[in-house]
């Protein structure tokens, strides 16, 4: 809610700046893109269902580099799996101190560790946020 409410804020300073309103650019969210924190959320919602494979696939280009849908696929099984299901997972931070990268971290409760903190880093291209980096611990 908070990120929604700043990426209003930066939209209605933009459109209210002519320089800024007239510059085209490329990477820029607009009320229509979801804000980093819920395209977190449906990336993770992939991940507890064990669709490793799709959510290789709506990851980022950066995400794809670093390693291909079936180690992506095994690897996320090995880690996750033996957490167990996902109890409760809230929001403990929203780092947007970077221009086009958000680094959101949750603090879960799986069935099998009741303390974790998962982190989600997220870039924006091609119009829209993607996952480009994850991590439980």
């Amino acid at each position: 809610m908070f990120a929604r409410l700043i990426i209003a804020a930066l939209l209605t300073i933009t459109a209210a700046t002519p320089g800024l309103a007239q510059t085209p650019r490329k990477n820029v969210a607009t009320a229509a893109t979801p804000a980093p924190d819920d395209r977190a959320r449906a990336w993770l919602v992939l991940v507890d269902d064990k669709n490793y494979t799709q959510s290789w696939s709506q990851a980022g280009a950066a995400f794809k580099a670093h390693q291909k849908a079936d180690a992506w696929a095994k690897d996320s099984a090995a880690k996750r799996e033996p957490l167990g299901a996902v109890a409760s997972r809230g929001l403990k931070s929203i780092d947007l101190s970077r221009n086009t990268v958000a680094v959101i971290r949750y603090d879960t409760v799986f069935a099998h560790k009741a303390a974790a903190v998962e982190t989600v880093t997220l870039s924006f291209e091609n119009g829209s946020w993607a996952v480009t980096d994850y991590s439980v611990s």
